[in-house]
């Protein structure tokens, strides 16, 4: 695990490596020390175990975006609370059951907030709800072993005590799982969920890219085909955009394709498709509009563009629009609706841009 994580040099990965460090030491330190001697420096084992489990809940949230200062500032407040109880009961209760209750209390109580994390503040995925889960028996676990520690169950109810110790060898089983193969496939997802977004969204816009949006475009086309729809097709650009980076520097560009992309993609339906096919040109798919609706919500987009500006500069800005509408149950290759939504810009230009032109399909 420590020459997997090698590999990977961000914050979750070094405090994992730190989190199995941590074990490794507690685990030499179980071999080389005979057992007589072990329960003298019990403190200090339940300590190094409380700063592992600790660094490893720390480096999972950081892999799920979930640490914060507040978030850190809790977990020192459990151990130092964990860390005062041990120091309080070891003078007055040099019993190991003890400690293992606090030790187990703790890791419990620590384990609450990646489980909350997992299966309420983000349920994203499969895999994030399944470890979640796996979470959950950990804590079970762990809090069976406290009680059984000072409850003397193994004693007064056998049943029930040889129950929670079992438990509590699955709760290890699964913490062990949860902190090497469940991180791992927690950063493969990421690393794969990355790589994917990657490829599907302009990285300067956050919306599609010309190779997704083609890709997502045709089954909506084909479908509208099989179903008799309307849906219309528009090709924009924003006017004079090479004077703005002449004039204002490439970054002010940027920031004018960021704008113009929020505010165009605030405009549309969850079913329309809007992505930048390059440069200062855009798509956008109208799904289930007609020529009536394709016009109406072309030119209403090029009036919110119109009326709005660069904030902090006060720089407008305006846009010319292609737009070609099919009819139900024809059918249209993409880039045929490309190329004449194209030709309609073209004259939108020509016209003196700032104005939406719309192409027959012939």
């Amino acid at each position: 695990m420590l020459a997997y994580r090698s590999r990977y040099k961000d914050e979750a990965s070094r405090l994992s490596v730190a989190s199995k460090l941590l074990q490794i030491l507690i685990l030499g330190l179980l071999l080389v020390l005979a057992p007589g001697h072990i329960r003298y420096i019990l403190p200090i084992f339940i300590m190094l175990y409380l700063a592992a489990a600790v660094t490893e809940a720390f480096s999972l949230l950081k892999l799920l975006g979930a640490y914060s200062e507040r978030v850190k500032e809790r977990y020192f407040t459990l151990v130092a609370i964990a860390g005062s109880g041990l120091i309080i009961l070891y003078p007055l209760l040099p019993s190991r059951p003890y400690f293992v209750a606090v030790a187990s209390l703790t890791g419990a109580f620590g384990g609450f907030y990646p489980a909350y994390v997992l299966l309420v503040k983000l349920k994203e995925t499969p895999l994030q709800k399944l470890i979640g889960v796996l979470y959950i028996v950990v804590i079970l676990s762990l809090l069976g072993k406290g009680i059984l520690a000072v409850g003397h169950l193994a004693e007064r109810a056998p049943a029930v005590g040889g129950f929670l110790q079992d438990l509590f060898y699955v709760g290890l089983y699964l913490q062990m799982l949860i902190g090497t193969a469940g991180f791992m496939l927690l950063m493969r997802e990421r690393s794969y969920a990355e790589l994917e977004r990657a490829a599907t969204y302009d990285e300067l816009t956050g919306i599609l890219n010309r190779r997704a949006f083609v890709q997502r475009a045709r089954p909506l086309i084909m479908g509208a085909a099989r179903h008799a729809v309307p849906y219309s097709f528009l090709l924009v650009d924003v006017d004079h955009f090479k004077s703005v980076n002449d004039s204002h520097g490439h970054d002010t560009g940027d920031r004018v394709l960021r704008h113009f992309a929020g505010k165009i993609a605030a405009e549309l339906d969850r079913g329309d498709l809007f992505g930048r096919f390059g440069g200062e040109e855009f798509a956008i798919l109208l799904h289930r509009a007609d020529e009536t609706a394709a016009e109406e919500i072309a030119e209403r987009l090029r009036r919110v563009v119109e009326a709005s500006a660069l904030p902090g500069m006060s720089l407008s800005y305006t846009i010319s629009l292609g737009l070609v509408t099919v009819q139900p149950g024809q059918r249209v290759p993409l880039n045929t609706l490309y190329r004449l939504s194209d030709k309609a810009l073209y004259e939108a230009k020509q016209q003196g841009r700032n104005c939406v032109v719309h192409c027959p399909l012939v």
